[in-house]
């Protein structure tokens, strides 16, 4: 698998994605984001730790594979 390390959010007026795919809820400044290096999607930490753990294996926005076998 592809990741980074989580980082720690901090929202520029700019930023483009400002919701989690996966709860919808918006992101907050000090809130640890999951980023891929396989595809420009962000998750909270949380919500993607356990969506990889539901066995799922794909970006819940573009399907791009986040696990390679």
């Amino acid at each position: 698998m592809t990741t980074l390390p989580p980082l720690s959010c901090f929202l520029a007026d700019d930023q483009s994605q400002c919701d989690c795919p996966i709860c919808i809820e918006e992101f907050k400044n000090g809130d640890l984001v999951q980023p891929f290096g396989v595809c420009v999607h962000q998750f909270h930490s949380s919500c993607i730790n356990t969506w990889l753990l539901l066995g799922r294996t794909t970006c819940p926005v573009c399907r791009t594979p986040l696990v390679t076998l």
